[in-house]
């Protein structure tokens, strides 16, 4: 195993991001329309709800770009 993690070189491995399935909309995110999180369209109405409300209320704690971090 740790002969495996040696050959590798940084930067090679290959990152692996989640494929959206289905349809979404986007939640704006303040004034900024460039600012939005995307959600699924399938979900039931009080959760989509209670989720936007979470992301409005904690919108401020985003990084949208590396100079936010």
């Amino acid at each position: 195993e740790e002969e495996k993690l040696k050959d590798k070189e940084p930067g090679t491995e290959k990152i692996y991001r989640p494929i959206p399935d289905g349809e979404f909309e986007i939640i704006p995110l303040g004034e900024d329309p460039s600012k939005g999180i995307k959600i699924g369209d399938g979900l039931l109405d009080l959760v989509k709800r209670q989720l936007e409300a979470c992301l409005k209320e904690n919108a401020e704690l985003f990084a949208w770009s590396a100079a936010e971090m």
